[in-house]
């Protein structure tokens, strides 16, 4: 599996697939078996936007995106799309985008102008838009105003309720959000890409996460919007298998069998019996 997902992501990235011929189809489609097997096999195409987590439903196993639509006049602003291995998911990256400012018209990574252009010209109307964002607020912003004595239970509620302006703007435009939470943290810093910032401990970071998790599910609840996480099947001790991480922050995809069971489960798609 791993090298047929790195030989199909080389072909992709370099361009080298044309225009997805037969064949590439036919490996893309397969891949998707192969992480179905015993669960229902998704028909449709689930639209994924968001911050650098969206790399996971490309497919791959490396971060790896390409240009897609350039925003800005002055300085390029650049909407990625991912390589899109799996044939059920189609993938945009936004930027290092925060829960916090994504529903914010004008902020440096221009998330909200992005998104807009997005579902203007890319999305199907009325289809469902999965929306991933929120984990680098709890690596980071919620965890440094936990540590400077915030209420954690607070800030994940606050944070949320300023996220939440984002699903319910993609529904208002005529499309069906679906709010994706961000994983556990892996028990051990040193499994951390140093070039990824982090403020405070795994068990703070966790915390944190765990907070935010259940501020955003009661939230989506009260919307009637599908709320989606992986929370166990991947815990090892007290935190989360490292093996389950390509780089101690972004998930592998060791865990897209789960993820297609927990999308299934939660009514984001129809399927069919697979293999």
């Amino acid at each position: 599996m791993a090298e047929e997902l790195q030989a199909l992501a080389t072909e992709l990235e370099a361009g080298r697939a044309g225009n997805r011929p037969a064949a590439i189809e036919a490996r893309r489609r397969k891949l998707l078996e192969a992480h179905c097997s015993g669960i229902p096999v998704p028909d449709g195409v689930l639209t994924c936007i968001g911050d650098s987590h969206t790399v996971f439903f490309a497919g791959a196993e490396r971060l790896g995106f390409l240009r897609h639509r350039r925003m800005g006049w002055f300085r390029a602003n650049w909407i990625n799309r991912g390589l899109d291995l799996l044939p059920c998911f189609r993938t945009f990256h936004l930027g290092p985008a925060t829960a916090w400012k994504c529903a914010e018209p004008g902020s440096s990574t221009m998330t909200r102008e992005k998104l807009d252009r997005l579902l203007s010209k890319d999305v199907p109307r009325g289809s469902r838009v999965l929306l991933s964002f929120g984990e680098i607020d709890c690596r980071v912003h919620m965890s440094k105003r936990v540590m400077a004595g915030a209420d954690v239970g607070r800030v994940a509620r606050e944070t949320a309720g300023r996220f939440m302006r984002l699903p319910l703007h993609v529904r208002d435009r005529g499309f069906q959000p679906v709010v994706w939470g961000p994983a556990q943290t892996i028990p051990n810093d040193e499994w951390v890409v140093i070039s990824f910032p982090v403020v405070g401990d795994w068990q703070l970071r966790r915390a944190v996460t765990h907070a935010y998790n259940k501020a955003l599910r009661e939230m989506c609840v009260d919307e009637a919007i599908p709320f989606v996480v992986i929370e166990e099947g991947y815990e090892m001790g007290e935190g989360t298998d490292p093996e389950c991480f390509i780089d101690g922050i972004h998930l592998s995809q060791r865990l897209m069998p789960l993820a297609l069971k927990v999308l299934h489960d939660s009514g984001v798609w129809e399927g069919k019996s697979g293999a």
